[in-house]
């Protein structure tokens, strides 16, 4: 199991320029580590989880040949950075603007009962397209255009998360480790291998039509139904006994 902690609670653990090139790194070396099979991202602290980019330190910008800047530039979350494991967000306070980056593209979200949500982006003169753009997938469509668009001004409590289908679970604040860190062991028992090709296959499948998504998926089962963890598993499973299954070498394992 990894933690990954955003350690800036004196900014409200809002990223900054080293934050923006550590945490592709740190997402690297998580999918690199073969005794890594599920990760938690968190924030320290008990004000907030994260608030986004800040503004007196931004995040640096890669820029392609033309001189554009690049969407690789915004590379903080495990899907932007094409990792398949397994990973737990979990929520322990405020999370602002860019934050909802990590809500939006980690695969469960786990909240303390005291967090809080919003979007300022419009409220500094800045674009909201990314993050709330993969929450429209996650939740109604209007209850993303309603924080969106009311700024700083529209705040969705936990309670109103859980209910919209942007937070998965609440708990206590006090019990929010532990409960993600319980998650997380029951997660990492399985096939590592299966578990990365179902991840990308119920991604893919928002990225696609119905009859896309159903060959994704197949062609998912297809590849895996030759590896190691499958035989494993039917074996251990007529054997009862517990699967020892193979060591997962990362996204490049994956296609």
């Amino acid at each position: 199991m990894a933690v990954i902690e955003l350690a800036r609670p004196q900014r409200l653990n809002a990223v900054n320029s080293v934050m923006s090139r550590e945490l592709p790194a740190a997402w690297r070396a998580f999918d690199a580590d073969p005794s890594a099979i599920v990760a938690i991202v968190t924030g320290v602290g008990e004000k907030a989880f994260c608030t986004g980019a800040d503004l007196t330190d931004l995040p640096e910008m890669i820029v392609d040949e033309s001189g554009r800047p690049a969407l690789e530039s915004i590379r903080w979350t495990p899907l932007q950075n094409n990792v398949w494991k397994p990973v737990i967000c979990a929520v322990n306070g405020a999370t602002v603007g860019g934050g909802l980056h990590f809500v939006a593209e980690c695969d469960i979200v786990l909240a303390s009962d005291h967090a809080e949500f919003s979007d300022t982006h419009v409220s500094v003169g800045l674009v909201s397209a990314l993050e709330t753009a993969v929450l429209a997938r996650r939740m109604p469509m209007g209850a993303v255009l309603r924080m969106a668009l009311g700024g700083r001004g529209e705040k969705i409590t936990a309670d109103d998360a859980f209910r919209l289908g942007m937070v998965d679970e609440l708990c206590p604040g006090a019990e929010l480790a532990e409960r993600a860190h319980r998650l997380a062991d029951r997660i990492r028992r399985n096939s590592p291998s299966a578990m990365a090709r179902t991840k990308r296959a119920i991604w893919g499948a928002k990225e696609r039509g119905l009859h896309d998504a159903a060959d994704f998926g197949w062609d998912a089962i297809v590849a895996h139904n030759q590896s190691h963890d499958f035989a494993e598993g039917i074996r251990a499973f007529s054997e009862k006994r517990t699967p020892q299954w193979a060591a997962y070498p990362g996204e490049r394992s994956v296609r």
